[in-house]
Order: C-alpha cells, then structure tokens, then sequence
C-alpha cells in the first residue's frame, strides 16, 4: 500500500501548509501593518492553499475506498462561500468601512479566480 502512505504523506503535508498560511492570515489580521498588498497576498497563498488541501483529502479519500466502491462526487464548486469569506476578511483587516462591500466583492472573486488558476494543474 505505498501509493496510500504516499497519498497520506501529501494530505498532511497539505494540511500542515494550510494551516500555516491561516496562521498567517489570523496574525495579519491581528497585528494589521497597514499594508494592504501583504495581506491580498496573504489571502491569495490561503486559498491556494485551502485549493490544494481540498484536493489532497479528495486523493486520500479515493485512495481509501474499496476499488468496489462508487467513486465519491467531484467536489468542484462555484466558490462563492470562498469569495464570501475573502471579502468579509479584506472589510474586518480595513476596519469595516461602508460602502466597500461591492470592492471587497471584485478584490476577492480577483483573489480566488488567481489561487483557482495557480492550482488548475492538480
């Protein structure tokens, strides 16, 4: 079973830069420097993280199913609960202005449309 431990190796090492790349985002949110590129980036290295620990859990899941079993569904999806949750962060970090939640919007679906290209190869 060389191929599971192999799967099992790159869903932890998915998980473990997931997890990094939310400490960083959580520690820029805590301490904001003002420095509204350092966050975007921030954010968009989260979400390509966030893309690639998706799909190594999908791998570990496949690879852990009897070859029987139905293969589960694709897990794709429109990402609007991601661009949600990017442009919540980027209104909280600027100190909750008004009237920016239709810029917000754009810089987020810009964010996830970038991390959804730089993963596409998976």
């Amino acid at each position: 079973m060389v191929m599971a431990v192999s799967v099992e190796e790159e869903y932890r090492s998915a998980f473990e830069d997931f997890s990094r790349k939310a400490q960083q985002v959580q520690s820029l949110t805590e301490h904001p420097t003002g420095d509204r590129n350092a966050f975007e980036t921030a954010l968009l290295e989260l979400e390509k993280a966030h893309l690639a620990y998706n799909h190594a859990r999908d791998a570990l899941v496949r690879s852990l199913l009897p070859p029987s079993a139905p293969a589960p569904p694709d897990q794709r999806h429109d990402h609007v609960h991601d661009v949600q949750a990017i442009a919540e962060l980027l209104w909280e970090s600027a100190g909750r202005p008004t009237g920016t939640a239709e810029e917000d919007w754009r810089r987020a679906e810009s964010i996830v449309r970038r991390a959804v290209a730089a993963t596409s190869g998976r």
